[in-house]
């Protein structure tokens, strides 16, 4: 089964409005492959504050309690199940 990355993001967000964590995968622009366990989406840039807002994904990686974002176009798989452009 494989989904398009806007509707893994749009489950994200489900996900986190019902407070429930969710994982996921990505490549780094250097294409290093990240694999996050435990996350939640944060709110990410406003529009006025950076001109990459609507490509950036905030979340928070719930083991390291730390707040990082990942490029929507390099998510890999949400839940196991693999993402397509």
């Amino acid at each position: 089964m494989n989904i398009h990355y806007m509707t893994a993001i749009r489950r994200m967000k489900q996900f986190t409005e019902h407070e429930l964590e969710f994982s996921f995968e990505f490549f780094t622009k250097q294409g290093e492959k990240k694999v996050i366990r435990r996350a939640a989406l944060n709110k990410g840039y406003r529009n006025d504050q950076s001109k990459r807002a609507k490509f950036l994904i905030a979340y928070k990686d719930l083991d390291t309690n730390e707040n990082r974002q990942f490029h929507r176009s390099l998510l890999m798989k949400f839940q196991d199940v693999n993402v397509y452009l």
